[in-house]
């Protein structure tokens, strides 16, 4: 079996595979003070509670964009398997042109989702990847990695606004009914998750001008049920929760070949 591991700024997600199929999904809160031990513990419990055997796992994947944390799960997963992992990095075959400035300043996250994408889906593509940034990339005609946006991601964007006031509480992330809200915590609700929504429509509309042809649209990350559970996003929409670690799992394969 393969272990796939998408190491991101809010959250550490495991995938683990066999052949293509994904057997179990996890995650962890990413978490920069804790130590190998720690990260060890509480993977051990989640792997106890869903009586997953370890012993089958033969291959590692990582893509990391929290590089104080690369050592450590490298660590982790050469005590824990005894198992040398794979990162994404300089070096590893991914199928993906990109055509960027500076090509190695592309993060590992969005290289597995170009490639998810790619491979899965087909191309010209526009992938929105919402997490503690958005992150909106594309894929041309040709698959090739052609550009990305960022933007703050729904959470930060709240807590931003939240710690620059005086008076407004804290939220939590619910959809309000109306966009106009009655009350503090539905304004600002509505003001994230509205907002964001106008933005990231309009966002996608602007790109597919700018290509000059219409795109695949594939929706991922964190606080994507946000806007897909709703429904309000167009029926062309590929909603995926998977994507980059089908990603990491196809990369894996061009570079060592499949688990069994």
């Amino acid at each position: 079996m393969l272990l796939v591991i998408d190491l991101g700024n809010s959250e550490v997600k495991f995938g683990i595979f066999l052949k293509e199929e994904l057997k179990h999904r996890f995650q962890v809160s990413t978490d920069l003070n804790k130590s190998v031990d720690e990260y060890d513990a509480a993977l051990a419990s989640i792997i106890k509670n869903k009586n997953i055997d370890i012993s089958k796992i033969n291959g590692v994947i990582i893509s990391s964009v929290v590089p104080p944390l690369s050592s450590v799960f490298k660590k982790l997963i050469k005590t824990r398997l005894n198992i040398d992992p794979l990162f994404i990095g300089p070096g590893v075959k991914t199928g993906l042109k990109i055509k960027l400035d500076h090509p190695n300043e592309l993060g590992a996250d969005l290289v597995a989702d170009a490639v998810s994408v790619k491979e899965r889906y087909g191309y010209p593509a526009i992938i929105i990847d919402l997490g503690t940034a958005n992150k909106i990339i594309a894929l041309d005609k040709n698959g090739h990695f052609i550009g990305a946006t960022f933007t703050p991601g729904i959470k930060a964007g709240v807590n931003a606004l939240i710690s620059s006031t005086a008076q407004l509480p804290k939220v939590s992330l619910v959809k309000p009914s109306k966009i106009l809200g009655k009350n503090t915590p539905d304004s600002i609700n509505a003001g994230a998750i509205y907002g964001n929504y106008a933005m990231l429509k309009g966002l996608i509309e602007m790109i597919e001008a700018e290509l000059g042809y219409e795109c695949k649209r594939v929706l991922t990350g964190g606080a994507a049920h946000l806007f897909y559970e709703d429904g309000n996003l167009p029926s062309n929409l590929i909603f995926d929760e998977n994507l980059a670690l089908h990603g990491l799992r196809l990369i894996y394969e061009k570079n060592v070949g499949k688990r069994k």
